[in-house]
């Protein structure tokens, strides 16, 4: 995947998210996007593009993910996902029954459930407004918090996501906010060195 990127750009990286979340299962968009971050970290690109390339790929994604599930119904989604993957789209709109709207941001942190969130959004015919407002708020959080985590943290990023998955956002999550904090604390403490 380092490779992918390395050679082709953030067009690996719009590709990949893109396509995860508009419910075409086998890519691995978490991964790509903290790998991305990872190579910004190192001088290939910079972290900003990665955030924004990644969020755009994400919303524009799911957005075309629930339509084509309000649409074509079940029986498009059927035709072009894979067999293996009818089981979570079950257990999504199951999921999306006892969570309502809500569903949509918790999904996008879920193995399995963040690729067939948007589909099963639009065939259980969803609000636009509502799926397109908790499809954008989890995509904003789920970018800047994988990829700022990333470019901060290395290569731990990855074995963290690969390992943990979900629960990798916790010690990323603390990593940015103690970032910020120093960030915070420097620019306070050079302020008070300025006045003294």
């Amino acid at each position: 995947m380092t490779e992918f990127l390395q050679n082709y750009g953030l067009i690996v990286l719009f590709a990949v998210v893109a396509l995860q979340a508009m419910g075409v299962g086998g890519f691995p968009g978490k991964t790509v996007l903290v790998t991305a971050a990872i190579l910004a970290a190192r001088g290939h690109f910079s972290i900003v593009s990665v955030i924004a390339v990644g969020l755009v790929a994400l919303v524009l994604g799911g957005y075309a993910g629930y339509w084509i599930g309000r649409t074509g119904g079940r029986r498009l989604v059927d035709r072009f996902l894979p067999r293996r993957l009818e089981r979570l789209v079950v257990r999504a709109e199951s999921f999306f029954e006892e969570q309502g709207p809500r569903a949509v941001f918790v999904a996008r942190f879920l193995p399995g459930l963040k690729v067939v969130a948007a589909p099963v959004a639009g065939i259980a015919k969803m609000p636009w407004r509502s799926f397109a407002f908790w499809h954008t708020l989890a995509s904003i959080v789920f970018t800047l918090g994988f990829g700022i985590g990333a470019y901060l943290a290395g290569e731990a990023a990855i074995e963290l996501v690969e390992q943990y998955g979900f629960y990798a956002a916790i010690p990323i999550a603390l990593a940015i906010a103690a970032w910020f904090a120093f960030k915070r604390w420097r620019r306070g403490d050079g302020v008070a060195g300025a006045h003294s």
